[in-house]
């Protein structure tokens, strides 16, 4: 009876002790259970806290983009703004320097000869020319033998003929195939005599200018050239 008295409190003893080890080791555990929460939980702050960082670095890196999309819009727009009064001043000064360049004085006058005499039979002839002393511009037509405006302006011409042997010459002066002026002579006592005449008058350019011949009339020339067309650009307008 006294064995299983003294044995009784040892088993509660030893069961109590083993009860305490159990309880020391799951406190030990949940210890080290909490622990490893709180660095976890300060681990995920720390993860939220840079998660937050990197959402408003995202935003700010949006707001930019935004902003740098609407400058570049109006960047775009100013650009085509300046190429349209690019394209605008371009004109303009293409206009101004063509306008510069029409009322730049130009250096047109001619003066041409010519060596044989000449017949307009049986209807008027137009007055070729064989020489040629001056012709800058190149308003004389070597071809028709017909002065043609190269710009509008005030021109000045004259003209010279030697009749001979009592036989008329009558010289037509022609704008656009109409007479504006002549020179007439006639010498009942024949003989060797000049005519001629001069004349200023605005041409408009494009204008054709030319003398003839009046029909069954004469002129009279031959190497010394007595007949002679001259004309000259006084000033463009």
């Amino acid at each position: 009876m006294l064995t299983a008295v003294v044995l009784v409190p040892l088993l509660l003893l030893s069961n109590t002790l083993a009860q305490d080890d159990t309880i020391s080791e799951i406190q030990k555990t949940i210890y080290v259970l909490e622990h490893r929460m709180n660095t976890a939980e300060s681990s995920l702050v720390k993860a939220l806290g840079r998660v937050a960082v990197t959402e408003s670095k995202l935003q700010q890196a949006e707001t930019k983009l935004v902003q740098a999309d609407v400058k570049r819009v109006q960047l775009e727009s100013e650009l085509k703004d300046m190429k349209n009064t690019d394209t605008k001043n371009s004109a303009a000064i293409a206009g101004l320097l063509a306008t510069l360049q029409g009322k730049q004085t130009r250096h047109i006058a001619f003066s041409v000869g010519r060596s044989t005499s000449l017949t307009a039979t049986g209807e008027n002839k137009v007055i070729t020319y064989d020489k040629i002393w001056l012709n800058d511009g190149n308003g004389f037509n070597t071809g028709t033998n017909h002065f043609v405006a190269p710009v509008t302006g005030v021109y000045m011409f004259n003209y010279n003929n030697q009749y001979h042997s009592k036989k008329t010459s009558y010289v037509l002066f022609m704008i656009n195939g109409k007479r504006v002026q002549s020179s007439s002579v006639y010498h009942k006592n024949g003989g060797f005599g000049m005519s001629g005449n001069e004349i200023q008058l605005r041409l408009q350019k494009g204008d054709s200018v030319w003398l003839e011949l009046y029909k069954n009339d004469f002129i009279y020339s031959d190497g010394a050239l007595y007949s002679s067309f001259n004309g000259q650009l006084i000033y463009q307008n």
